[in-house]
């Protein structure tokens, strides 16, 4: 019969199928950090840069490499006070992909 720890391990192992699962947190203000291809140098000013990665590819149907990146450098511009990034490069080597976001506080 099922008991309680079976029935958490179907649970996880469903929402994982269905694509629900986030592996990265979303922290308090980055939900109004926009991703962008390019800034108004005149309206921006640059905060920095920042190298994040996650392992996995991104071609595969149950893994959020790709977003998870972007989430990663949507923190990163909070934690710099900024509220727009631009992916300047990404890599995949094996099973980690990488990106180097730079970060801006445009008005």
């Amino acid at each position: 019969m099922f008991n309680k720890k079976n029935n958490i391990v179907i649970i996880f192992l469903f929402l994982i199928s269905c694509g629900g699962a986030r592996f990265v947190e979303e922290v308090p203000g980055a939900e109004h950090v926009n991703l962008v291809a390019s800034v108004d140098q005149t309206q921006c000013e640059l905060k920095g840069e920042v190298k994040d990665s996650v392992k996995g590819y991104s071609d595969s149907s149950l893994n959020n490499t790709e977003t998870n990146l972007i989430q990663l450098g949507k923190n990163a511009a909070v934690e710099m006070n900024g509220n727009t990034i631009i992916i300047l490069e990404r890599k995949q080597y094996r099973k980690t992909q990488s990106a180097v976001f730079k970060i801006y506080d445009c008005k």
